[in-house]
This record gives C-alpha cells, structure tokens and sequence, in this order.
C-alpha cells in the first residue's frame, strides 16, 4: 500500500484508506483517473464521502479504482510535549455567543435542540500526513479511522466513533450517541448523567426510532449506556430495524441523516439555523462516509457507514479542525464551548 499512496499523492490522484472499529485491517481504494464521481442516489457499490447539507455525494466506484488490504502492524512515535487545548487565534467570544443565539431559539420554541460548532486552525508539518494517519490509527482503534483525498475535493482525515448505519440485505443496525463527559478514570458502571445530556441523547433517540418506523417491520433497541470513546464518554443506545424492502435504502440513509446528534432537532429547522449562524461552511464534517454494496473487496449487500466527526480537512501545511456540542435549554455557553475545547484533543493528539 506503501507504494500506491506514495503514487497517488505525488501524482495528485484520488484515494481513500480506512480501518473499521476495533479491526486491524487496513483497506485502500486507489483510483485511476482524477475524475471526480459525484451522485444523488446511491445505486451501486461505492465508497461514498457525503457532505453535511446538499443532495451529492463524492463517490469512487471499484470498476475505477486499485483495491487492496493489509493488516496494520507498524510502530509509531508520539509527542512527549502536550500541546495546548487552547489556541489563542480561537474567537472564544464568537462562539459563545452563538451557543446563546441558539439556546435564546430553542427557549423561544423555534427548534428543540441544536448542534453548535465551530472551526479551528492549527499549523501542522505537510511532510507528515502519513505520520498522522498511522497515529490516529494506534491511538483510536475503537473509532473508524480514514485518510481521504481528491484533487478536486481536498484532503480529510479523521477517527469517527459514531456508526450512521450498518446494513446487511434489509436489516439495518445504528446508534444514538449524545452527551459528553472527560473520562478521567471513572467506573463506566457508576457514571450519573445529568438531565441535560440524558435529555439530548433521548432527542437523538427517538428520531432515529421515529424515522426508521416509516420502513421497518420491527425496530429494537438497547438501554443507553455509557460508551467510552478516546478520552471522552457519550450515552450510547444501540438500535436496530427490519426493513420492509431494500428499496427503502437510500430513503432511510436520506430520512436519517443529519442525526440530531449532529444537527439537532426538528432537523431542517437546526440545519438552517447552523447554516445561517455558524459562520463557516461544514463542507463534508458532520456528513458520513464508508462502504455502499460492499464487503471485504468486493460487491455484496451489505453497507457501513460512519458519521464524520473528529475530524480535520488539510490543506498543506494548514488543518482545519471542526469541533461542535449539543444545545438545548438547559446549556451553558461556556461549558459549551469548553466540550469543544475537549474534543479538541482527539485530533490535536495526534498533531
């Protein structure tokens, strides 16, 4: 795989490498041309890039790409020096104040809970994007952790532990995961959440719940739970559903996506909010990306789908960290902004 990436990166040509959680495979999907294949419905097997607000998806199809595997069993090196959570060009004050903005919308009845975020720039060594991908891979191995790129698109990489969907033929399994707390060596079965971040993972709950009763037979879940995820703890729920037909698909991934957990809800409404207020565009962070129709190299009817999030866009020797929290009434703005101060780390680690 060395070699491939060495090619496509010198010759500027599209490619995605990616581990699946607590996997030690590694898959690379290496494209021949630079053509940039975008699509609305998804209707073959692919490795699919989606962005957080718009119909196209960025696409690489295996007829036009180089597959491989390999199993993951290199040694890499990490800073001892820590670096600062805090960065002083970051408009603290900004933030806050949009925090305000939306809990002031929710309070007024506009929307129930909201997804807030903000993005931030860290100088970084352009002659070590490898290096940062093998970190994230040893440091996060319960996370799905990807390297993608296009010419025409960017470069992304992240270490997601968030799960959209995972499907084989009708059955459809997901999480609801809300809520955020530092870990800091605390009993996983002893953990008090508060009301605010109870509440917050319900929302996301009962939408995908909601939504999936539109196409299913049946629907399970499981009792939330605490999840650890790097140094942080989220409520997690695990829910899955029998579909009345695999056409409903791509209906269920649309009806789905952006969950609360990384939009809010009533969804369209949080969407516009976070559009017209965040003041950035999101671009692909806070879409999904994976496997369509796929399974161990090659067609199969079955899907794995990630949502992006602990993640960063890099251009040169610049990345672009985006970092967002939960809003609902109950918020703080400042403790809102210090979440995003901790989720910070999962990437700044690996810097």
């Amino acid at each position: 795989m060395e070699e491939l990436l060495e090619k496509a990166l010198s010759n500027q040509l599209p490619f995605v490498i990616y581990r699946k959680p607590n996997e030690t495979t590694r898959f690379g999907w290496f494209q021949k041309g630079n053509r940039l294949n975008k699509t609305v419905f998804l209707d073959k097997s692919c490795f699919v890039f989606a962005p957080f607000s718009g119909n196209e998806k960025v696409v690489f199809y295996l007829e036009n790409c180089q597959l491989i595997k390999e199993e993951s069993d290199f040694k890499v090196s990490f800073s001892e020096s820590e670096m600062s959570l805090e960065n002083p060009k970051v408009n603290q004050a900004f933030h806050i104040n949009l925090v305000k903005k939306g809990i002031d919308a929710i309070k007024s009845g506009k929307m129930e809970k909201v997804v807030l975020s903000r993005r931030e720039e860290i100088e970084i060594n352009s002659e070590e994007y490898e290096l940062y991908f093998k970190r994230f891979l040893k440091k996060y191995p319960t996370a799905f952790v990807y390297w993608f790129y296009h010419p025409k698109v960017g470069m992304w990489m992240g270490a997601t532990p968030e799960q959209l969907v995972k499907i084989e033929s009708n059955k459809v399994k997901t999480v609801s995961l809300a809520g955020t707390m530092i870990e800091a060596g605390i009993d996983l079965n002893n953990i008090v959440w508060g009301v605010k971040e109870q509440d917050e993972q319900k929302v996301v709950t009962d939408f995908i719940l909601n939504n999936l009763k539109s196409f299913s037979k049946e629907t399970h879940q499981t009792e939330p739970f605490t999840h650890k995820a790097g140094s942080l703890l989220h409520i997690k729920t695990d829910i899955e559903a029998i579909l009345n037909s695999e056409k409903d698909l791509n209906s269920v991934i649309e009806s789905l996506h952006p969950t609360p957990a990384l939009c809010g809800f009533p969804k369209e409404i949080a969407r516009k909010f976070i559009i017209e207020n965040e003041g950035y565009d999101r671009e692909f962070y806070g879409g999904f990306l994976g496997e369509w129709k796929f399974d161990n190299l090659d067609y199969a009817e079955k899907s794995d789908l990630f949502v992006n999030l602990r993640c960063m866009k890099i251009d040169d020797s610049k990345a672009y960290l985006f970092l967002g929290g939960g809003v609902n009434k109950d918020s703080n703005p400042e403790s809102e902004y210090k979440e995003t101060v901790n989720k910070s780390k999962t990437v700044k680690s690996i810097l």
